[in-house]
């Protein structure tokens, strides 16, 4: 999920990515996707995350230097809070 926006895509590998670098993922056709793209482009460092059970994963995406591919680093882990 793009932080403020929405699902992105998703994650092909068995385990989620938790540490530095270049995992493989699908990506939705999404306004959402295309929004992570462009703030990227213009020289931000969009934020993303995911929920898995009841832990909160936030990174930065640095790059995408292949379709189907995400460079993260900026790893943020910690318990999801419930309300």
């Amino acid at each position: 999920m793009l932080e403020g926006a929405g699902a992105v895509g998703y994650f092909e590998e068995s385990e989620y990515p938790r540490s530095d670098g270049r995992y493989r993922y699908m990506p939705y056709r999404s306004y959402s996707h295309y929004m992570m793209h462009e703030a990227r482009k213009d020289g931000g460092i969009p934020r993303c995350y995911y929920d898995v059970g009841g832990i909160h994963v936030s990174f930065g995406v640095r790059d995408s230097p292949e379709y189907g591919v995400l460079e993260l680093y900026d790893f943020k882990i910690s318990e999801k809070s419930v309300a």
